[in-house]
């Protein structure tokens, strides 16, 4: 039995009242199914007893893990096959809960990931929208990163990664965001010194010895769509979305859903899935007008 197990009941109304757990677990095939969790640290995702789940990190739990750390069954740096890895494939779901902005090669990441799902799996996870958090004031992230660190098979942030996370990271709350306060003028996470340790930790970065955490990638909904349709576009991206949910008002992360789908040709797959990136931002295209409306009455 997995940490935080509950019954399918006690599940059912906790997913009715609580819409976080409804997007992480969306699409998920009930009572019976079996899947994977990424990153879940000391916070896993609470599913019901009939749900078989195995945690991925990219490292063993330390002996002095904090209590109630979810158990690491499979270490994966993410990149290389994540089935090499694993006791099995076909998989019916994949959480991954604040994970994919720290995995240095994000298009190996997925590629893994849809790799060991069974056609009709689905991938659950939440990204933070830079616009309400530390990362206010980086740039989005581009295809061009994207492609770079899967050519280089990224298996640890690169320099840039942790140069870029270290010099620019701002501290600056959600709900100070959301009050109106500019970020802008909200001083570097860092400090003064943000500049000469970004250098620092770029440099430590180059030791394989060492493990630095950072955000290597920064997104918001939109931009996200539009990152992932490019790499559609170059046939580097393998999952057909589901949905998308955007920032809710107070909060800082978006949700997206996405499927192993059964179709194998090419370019009937590259049709759904640009087919359901349009649609999806249609959707949040249409929020950001209505938000704009309701802030200007």
């Amino acid at each position: 039995m997995h940490p935080g197990s509950l019954s399918l009941d006690a599940f059912l109304n906790r997913r009715s009242a609580d819409r976080r757990l409804a997007r992480l677990t969306h699409d998920i095939v009930l009572p019976e199914a079996r899947g994977l969790e990424f990153g879940p640290g000391t916070n896993p995702t609470p599913l019901p007893e009939g749900l078989s789940v195995a945690y991925v990190d990219h490292a063993a739990a330390p002996p002095d893990a904090p209590p109630g750390t979810a158990p690491v069954d499979h270490v994966w740096a993410g990149s290389g096959p994540l089935a090499a890895v694993l006791d099995r494939t076909g998989h019916d779901f994949a959480i991954a809960a604040q994970v994919a902005q720290y995995v240095p090669n994000l298009l190996g990441w997925f590629r893994g990931i849809h790799a060991v799902l069974r056609p009709g799996g689905v991938l659950n996870l939440s990204l933070p929208d830079r616009r309400f958090m530390f990362d206010v004031a980086r740039r989005e992230s581009t295809i061009a990163e994207l492609v770079e660190a899967d050519l280089l098979a990224y298996a640890r942030p690169s320099p840039r990664q942790v140069f870029a996370h270290t010099y620019e990271a701002r501290a600056v709350e959600p709900a100070a965001i959301w009050a109106g306060e500019d970020p802008a003028g909200a001083p570097r996470l860092c400090g003064e010194a943000a500049l000469a340790l970004a250098r620092l930790r770029a440099t430590e970065a180059l030791d394989p010895e060492r493990t630095l955490d950072c955000h290597c990638w920064v997104f918001t909904p939109l931009s996200f769509l539009d990152v992932i349709e490019e790499a559609v576009r170059l046939g580097l991206f393998p999952f057909v979305f589901n949905q998308i949910a955007g920032t809710e008002p107070g909060g800082f992360e978006f949700f997206v859903s996405m499927r192993r789908d059964a179709e194998e040709d090419p370019d009937a797959l590259r049709g759904l899935q640009t087919g359901a990136i349009g649609h999806l931002r249609g959707i949040l295209e249409r929020q950001r007008r209505t938000a704009r409306l309701l802030a200007g009455a």
